[in-house]
């Protein structure tokens, strides 16, 4: 079992009352405060004892993941057993492990980069979507609480580094998203995730570009029109199939910027989109329970599985978290009354955050709205 985190490692070894060998300690201990360095040396570890125990002539690995099989997977590439480009995903995100949920294949895009929010929002649920989205007023989301804002002491540190620097003007606001988008920076306050995922590294140049007018993009695919299921940027349900994708952008923009956004939609029939701001004032160009598919893929001997939607009832919900996240998951990273959080408090106020879906997943430009802008 690689070692992911150093009190993981601490609280098992205890628990199984293990002899650790004094070479590890002592490679531990300078590092054990740095998250992503534990997991490094729990790669290379963990590739060295398998290289030792392949070499001895056995010829069986079982290592054991605990959820978190990216140690696992590196690992295995490391040793030569599997190749990157093969590991296929069943779906575009995580299935967990929850047997409650082991016919979930249908989620709203909006926690795309919050997971374990997702899952701890919809934990009281009687059944998960399967099939297709359904009506999502049955079932109540869970209330926002501690839970959804704590984050590992690795994240949290690099958070800190990297986005509690300060802020003058809104300008240094949209330069923080800038420098995600272009990957100078690994850790998002919206995402639960590590840096940028492989398919949005395709529009990042896009994104770049309206993330410098001011339009602050937390969340985005590009289209996909027939990619084979095992390309190893969007592919995923395993090979043989094709999958397909509407162009999806999220992002927050003050109202000035969202009327000169909706003006130019309105040259682009194919464009649908939500805005909403903090207190619920909200308005859209698609029916009020409007649910669209925006991921979908066709499979030998299968139905369509269609595992992701834009639900207009489910981002009424996700608007509060994510609003909250500018002051709960960002703001909190500066003192009380200093000038950066007080700024990041009146934008959570005034901006607006804005759904948008290119329907045309064949011959659409999600960005050429904002060319002009």
């Amino acid at each position: 079992m690689p070692i992911n985190n150093y009190k993981g490692f601490v609280r098992m070894t205890g628990f199984c009352k293990t002899k650790i060998p004094a070479e590890i300690t002592a490679a531990l201990d300078p590092i054990k405060d740095n998250e992503e360095a534990v997991k490094a040396y729990g790669i290379h570890l963990g590739t060295e004892m398998c290289k030792k125990i392949l070499a001895s002539g056995i010829k069986t690995l079982h290592l054991y993941t605990l959820n978190m099989e990216k140690s696992a997977l590196a690992i295995l590439m490391n040793l030569g057993l599997i190749e990157e480009s093969k590991v296929s995903r069943p779906l575009p995100w995580r299935p967990p492990t929850n047997v409650f949920r082991v016919k979930e294949d249908v989620r709203p895009i909006f926690w795309a980069n919050r997971p374990k929010s997702y899952i701890t929002r919809t934990l009281g649920w009687d059944q998960y979507p399967h099939g297709r989205w359904g009506d999502s007023r049955n079932p109540s989301y869970g209330a926002l609480t501690d839970h959804q804002f704590t984050r590992p002491r690795g994240r949290g540190k690099k958070l800190q580094e990297e986005w509690a620097v300060p802020l003058k003007s809104v300008e240094d606001i949209s330069e923080r998203f800038t420098n995600f988008c272009e990957g100078k920076l690994t850790s998002s306050p919206w995402s639960e995730l590590d840096g940028l995922q492989p398919e949005t590294k395709i529009i990042d140049d896009q994104l770049v570009k309206i993330n410098q007018k001011g339009f602050l993009t937390i969340n985005s695919q590009p289209a996909v029109n027939g990619e084979k299921s095992d390309s190893p940027t969007v592919g995923w349900g395993g090979p043989g199939g094709y999958v397909y994708q509407k162009a999806y952008l999220e992002l927050f923009c003050a109202k000035d910027k969202l009327d000169q956004l909706v003006e130019k939609i309105k040259a682009f029939p194919a464009l649908t989109y939500i805005a909403v701001n903090k207190d619920g004032e909200s308005f859209s160009n698609i029916p009020a329970n409007a649910v669209n598919a925006v991921t979908w893929g066709v499979f030998p001997g299968k139905e369509i599985i269609q595992p992701t939607v834009v639900d207009s009832a489910s981002f009424m919900v996700w608007k509060d978290e994510a609003f909250e996240i500018w002051t709960r998951g960002w703001g909190c990273l500066f003192p009380e009354g200093d000038s950066s959080r007080e700024l990041l408090e009146k934008v959570q106020k005034s901006y607006y955050l804005v759904s948008l879906v290119d329907n045309d997943y064949i011959h659409g430009d999600l960005f050429a709205a904002f060319k002009e802008l």
